[in-house]
């Protein structure tokens, strides 16, 4: 509660200001997911791939073959003993083991899709936090550059007053107006950049306007962060690993698919000849037929080593991944836990002081003691204290909300609907 206590009592200059509608980032996750287009078709490939699953293990279509067996070059069914009409029916049976390999690879697959679809629908959350996070910064930073206007314009009217009477040179007056155009530039920057935020929230929450209203301050984070447990949580949970790791089982099957090419497949063929007219019996055969794999050096050998060399490559990029994850989890720690103590510094009175001496100088120029570059000078570390630690506020939640994804959304209980 220290961190929002602090934030609230920044602002005190601007509360009378009107209060807008405040917009609720729960409801703009729930819409960005649910009018994602990379995330609906996204779902539509799972949809594709469970499909694949279903077909995969099933046998090839049975073929049927029509015949006229006939004696001499005129039509002698019936006439002559050996000519007949034929039948045959074929059916090809995979070799053992061939058909399941198959399907435990689509299931495989389906289920690496399944896990990229809660991968992006993390992303998704995380993106509107972190945009909800820099247009939070952005507008409570304006905040403060009115706030620092109006100061600038109360001393600006103290140095035109100063220098009408004769107390002054113009110096103090052009030094103050220049600061007040340096104010102005930065506002019409943060306006630009507020736009362009807004645009980018509109698309991913699939909104026609960027009218959002007014941001809230949103509840801490708190909690200590270790290195160690979180990366035990992201082995355990993270949706990017379990993606991956299903991959790596799709491969593992496609080799064992790829090893029983080289057994043959079977085909059965069964066949009925009726001899219409004569009192011959009707002609029934049966018949097995197989390939050999003759050409398994330059065929079946190269497609198994293939499929090996996928698999090592994909046992490569995931084992790696697992140390990026190490990596990335503690560079976020550390820049969470950096942007902690500088706020902490802040919280501790420094900005208070700034704020302090701020008066002091504003109360002194008034009564004509000091110029205006002390009260220009105070009055921008004031504000600046301020928008550091807005700023650090806003990359330690960034950094938080980052962890969170890693961690497959187990750290804050981010639930995860398929």
């Amino acid at each position: 509660m220290k961190i929002q206590a602090y934030l609230l009592s920044i602002f005190i200059l601007t509360a009378g200001a009107a209060k807008a509608e405040t917009v609720d980032i729960d409801a703009l996750t729930e819409t960005a997911l649910s009018k994602n287009i990379k995330l609906e078709s996204m779902k539509y490939g799972v949809s594709a791939s469970e499909n694949a699953e279903v077909y995969s293990g099933s046998l090839t279509d049975p073929m049927v073959s029509l015949g006229l067996v006939n004696e001499g070059t005129n039509y002698t069914v019936g006439q002559a003993g050996m000519s007949r009409y034929t039948v045959m029916v074929s059916q090809m049976f995979p070799f053992f083991g061939k058909l399941g390999a198959k399907q435990t690879e689509a299931k495989y697959k389906t289920q690496a899709l399944r896990e990229s679809v809660r991968a992006e629908k993390l992303e998704v959350i995380n993106s509107v936090r972190s945009l909800y996070l820099d247009l939070y910064n952005i507008q409570e930073s304006k905040k403060l550059l009115n706030t620092k206007m109006r100061l600038i314009q109360m001393t600006e009217s103290s140095a035109q007053a100063k220098y009408s009477s004769g107390m002054m040179d113009s110096k103090d007056v052009l030094m103050v107006q220049r600061e007040k155009y340096m104010v102005m530039e930065a506002l019409e920057m943060m306006n630009e950049k507020e736009r362009m935020l807004k645009t980018s929230l509109a698309h991913i929450t699939g909104k026609d306007s960027d009218d959002f209203g007014e941001f809230a301050l949103l509840p801490d984070r708190e909690g200590e962060l270790d290195v160690q447990a979180l990366y035990k949580m992201a082995v355990e949970s993270s949706v990017t690993l379990k993606s991956m790791e299903n991959e790596v089982n799709a491969m593992a099957a496609n080799v064992k698919m790829k090893e029983l090419e080289k057994y043959p497949d079977f085909t059965v063929t069964l066949g009925y000849e009726p001899r219409p007219g004569y009192t011959m019996s009707d002609v029934y055969s049966a018949s097995i037929g197989f390939n050999i794999p003759l050409y398994y050096s330059s065929r079946q050998l190269p497609a198994i080593n293939e499929a090996k060399a996928q698999k090592l490559k994909a046992d490569t990029v995931y084992s790696n991944m697992r140390h990026e994850l190490r990596s990335m989890l503690t560079e976020l720690v550390a820049n969470a836990d950096s942007s902690k103590r500088i706020m902490d510094i802040y919280q501790s009175g420094i900005s208070a002081k700034a704020d302090q001496t701020r008066d002091a100088a504003l109360a002194a120029y008034k009564q004509g003691r000091g110029n205006a570059s002390d009260v220009i000078a105070a009055v921008n570390t004031s504000v600046e204290y301020k928008m550091k630690y807005l700023e650090k506020y806003s990359e330690r939640e960034k950094s938080l909300s980052r962890l969170n994804v890693l961690t497959g959304g187990k750290l804050y209980g981010t639930i995860i609907e398929d």
